[in-house]
């Protein structure tokens, strides 16, 4: 029996994970803020462990209408709930509404009660952090028309496992593997970040070239499912492990002069179990590493994010020159603030803009070079 599951991601980032869904060969349609997809039984597993560029992944339990109370009390009682659900741990509801004149959240929330025979409870922000021990529903109400998942995640996707330390402007691991998706990166051209922090890009250009599965470092709300398979879950993360490399297929090399923020990086790639070069440079004096042209990424400091917005745009200048110096041959990825000042002192010929959000704050990513 098959499945069909929803799997979100970042603000700009929906692009690179339909490149993902295809390279997977899953049958996919675009959705709001990400995709839906539709495949055997497991597929919420397989998503969950190797897709770099999700944020969560939705178990849908069913689709009904109901425009009463009593309606969706009966729609809610008739869903599989057996296979996610043992009657036991807690139950959490984020409900959202759309068009809808019928039941409030709150009866939402009394109905599901009802349906159950159990207290359910509201769910807090899931991009946020997982809810606890439980199971976590996820209710969409579109006029009449009503859509319940579960979520199989638990944590967000983002907490791979590796990164237990942070600098002082973290980048979250979905939006660093979402940009170098975008910059067309594959893993088999070197990687360098001027401006490296905790490593995030190195570890997930690191992990992109070594074909390692994401989520191997991580536990997630489905293995507490009634349905959940022990033995196929280890086979599938046994055939993702034997088709990763122990190295990356091309160099990956980090700068910084913060040398706390370079120590934090060490660690982080010790935990990932991957190997980088790290390197205390000011950047306005850094050249390029004598190997083929591969891809600079780099996230500088934001005004807003560091209190530093007097030093940027020399900042910025220095950035822009060392790109169009020694890094001319090399193509460039970097997310920056909306600020066109920022963004000219760059002085990027040619780039092009997408845009995305880090942080809740409207950035833009700049492409440039072949």
């Amino acid at each position: 029996m098959g499945e069909v599951i929803y799997v979100s991601t970042l603000p700009g980032v929906e692009p690179a994970l339909e490149a993902e869904a295809r390279e997977r060969g899953l049958s996919f349609r675009r959705a709001e803020g990400g995709i839906e997809c539709e495949g055997p039984a497991g597929l919420h597993q397989t998503a969950n462990l190797h897709l770099r560029t999700a944020s969560r992944v939705l178990l849908r339990l069913g689709t009904f209408s109901a425009p009463t109370a009593d309606a969706l009390v009966q729609g809610l009682a008739r869903l599989p709930m057996q296979d996610v659900w043992d009657g036991k741990v807690p139950l959490r509801m984020s409900v959202t509404l759309h068009r809808s004149v019928a039941p409030g959240p709150a009866v939402v929330l009394e109905s599901a009660s009802v349906a159950w025979n159990q207290e359910v409870a509201v769910a807090g922000h899931l991009d946020d952090e997982d809810g606890g021990p439980g199971l976590t529903l996820l209710v969409r109400g579109d006029g009449e028309r009503w859509t319940v998942s579960a979520d199989t995640s638990g944590a967000p996707l983002y907490q791979r496992g590796y990164r237990q330390e942070v600098g002082r402007a973290p980048l979250r691991e979905t939006l660093a593997a979402g940009i170098l998706k975008l910059a067309g990166y594959a893993g088999d051209v070197p990687l360098v970040d001027p401006m490296c922090g905790s490593g995030t890009f190195l570890v997930e250009g690191a992990w992109m070239s070594q074909r390692r599965a994401p989520g191997m470092l991580r536990t997630f709300a489905f293995q507490s499912f009634p349905s959940f398979d022990s033995q196929a879950w280890t086979r599938l993360r046994a055939e993702a492990e034997a088709g990763s490399l122990a190295e990356p297929r091309a160099p990956m090399r980090g700068f910084d002069l913060n040398a706390g923020a370079l120590g934090t990086a060490r660690r982080n790639a010790r935990r990932a179990g991957v190997t980088l070069t790290l390197e205390r440079h000011d950047l306005r004096t850094l050249k390029a590493p004598p190997d083929a042209p591969g891809l600079v990424v780099a996230n500088p400091p934001y005004g807003k994010r560091v209190g530093e917005a007097e030093d940027l745009p020399e900042l910025y200048r220095a950035l822009g020159a060392t790109l169009n110096g020694a890094f001319r041959e090399w193509r460039k990825a970097l997310i920056v603030p909306e600020e066109p000042k920022l963004v000219a002192a760059l002085g990027l010929k040619g780039a092009r803009s997408l845009n995305v959000k880090n942080g809740g704050l409207r950035c833009l990513l700049l492409l440039s070079g072949a």
